[in-house]
């Protein structure tokens, strides 16, 4: 593949504290590499070229071997880019969808990559209705190590691809490709029959032919909301599902369950946030080798308002309390975890009236006790949703903004002989 530059900079932070915790006189180095990317007024012209500087919703990944993947979309149309050596640049973008989509390109609802194992490359994104709050996921797959991708094709086994939106993909170690998402069919019968039904609900199917075809779709959960995205991750070969869920009479607090499994959804907590209306914003998962699982929400509820992080052990029974993080009163928002053994990290972004910034914050004790935030970011324009991904040993904060477009910013060690969790 062609090597080109094509965003305006690669943000590489320093070293934190090897193994240890951001103490608040550190500071975070930047390391600007030239570039020939496009400047930012120019992705707002109709003949813009692809690029991860006018990417919207830029997602990565980081396969077994180090190698960056990034999807994203781009006014009709889904990308694809990779890169060995973000120094070096990434690779022309490859277009996956062959044919202009109308895709669904907000923080909450974004395409996805997933490199499994043996190499290949998965792709899942949602298209928007005609209908208003009404989508279809889509999935595509490289067998050639991401030369050439299929032609994207809706996984829903219903008549008409109308009732899908907020998808989650994950690839067990085995194989195993899953989809879930938050889907409308039984709101739809509901309302044809005149019956009351409380917001959606909670779907998902998988594959065992490396994406080739997919099991019939799977209810797992009535009465979710029905705008905020889900958040999948791997107990070894167990998918692992949290959303913001709808328990009566409205309050849309969140719930997590193991797919495929007859036993009943778990309550996060009892923050009691009652409101008519759609939040936007779903919670962040990861889970270590062991299956302890760490999470973390926003919430605006009477028992607590703000961002808030839990974790629960071997029982998977119970979370701990909620621990509160971020400045509420600079509209904190948006977080994300991973989990690496015992070694927690959490990002998220604030916005200052004037500025966007992203915050960085760890524990080196599975979540008890975490050091000081540290801003290791900036940008005077709107930014994205901030996401942490583990790649040659360390944890890296990837976060994209309207005035610098994407960037990778290398945060801290990963801890020997602890292996990264679900991202």
């Amino acid at each position: 593949m062609c090597r080109t530059f094509l965003y305006a900079l690669f943000g590489v932070a320093a070293s934190l504290l090897a193994g240890g915790c951001a103490g608040p006189e550190q500071q975070v180095e930047h390391q600007h590499s030239p570039t020939e990317g496009l400047a930012p007024e120019a992705c707002l012209q109709d003949d813009a070229l692809p690029s991860l500087l006018c990417a919207e919703v830029p997602t990565p990944f980081v396969d077994s071997k180090g190698q960056w993947w990034v999807v994203w979309a781009q006014r009709d149309h889904v990308y694809m880019a990779t890169s060995s050596n973000l120094k070096e640049g990434f690779s022309s973008p490859l277009q996956i969808t062959s044919k202009p989509l109308p895709v669904d390109k907000n923080g909450e609802n974004r395409p996805k990559i997933i490199v499994a194992k043996n190499a290949d490359i998965y792709v899942s994104f949602t298209t928007k209705g005609q209908r208003k709050y009404t989508g279809a996921v889509y999935f595509s797959r490289s067998i050639d190590g991401g030369k050439s991708f299929s032609e994207p094709m809706p996984i829903t086994d219903e008549d008409a691809s109308v009732s899908q939106r907020f998808d989650s993909l994950a690839v067990t170690p085995s194989g195993r490709i899953y989809l879930a998402w938050l889907d409308k069919r039984e709101w739809f019968s509901a309302v044809r029959n005149d019956e009351p039904y409380r917001g959606i609900s909670l779907y998902y199917t998988w594959s065992d032919n490396r994406g080739e075809s997919f099991a019939v779709n799977t209810k797992s959960a009535d009465h979710t909301c029905e705008c905020c995205r889900t958040a999948m991750a791997l107990d070894g070969e167990k998918p692992v599902i949290a959303w913001r869920h709808m328990f009566e009479p409205n309050i849309r607090d969140h719930a997590i369950m193991q797919l495929g499994e007859k036993k009943s959804l778990v309550r996060i907590s009892e923050d009691r946030w009652a409101i008519d209306g759609c939040p936007h914003h779903g919670p962040a998962l990861s889970i270590t080798d062991t299956g302890d699982q760490h999470i973390v929400w926003y919430t605006d509820g009477e028992a607590r308002s703000g961002l808030f992080y839990a974790y629960s052990g071997a029982t998977k029974e119970t979370f701990t309390a909620p621990f509160g993080f971020g400045n509420i009163e600079n509209q904190a928002s948006h977080p994300d975890v991973l989990s690496t053994g015992q070694s927690v990290f959490l990002t998220w972004k604030e916005f200052t009236g004037e500025a966007s910034e992203l915050y960085f914050m760890q524990s080196a004790d599975g979540g008890q006790t975490w050091s000081t935030p540290l801003r290791i970011a900036s940008s005077n324009g709107p930014a994205d949703h901030p996401f942490l991904v583990v790649a040659n040993g360390w944890v890296h904060a990837s976060w994209s903004s309207m005035v610098e477009g994407w960037r990778s910013m290398r945060l801290a060690p990963v801890v020997e002989n602890q292996k990264a969790g679900a991202v």
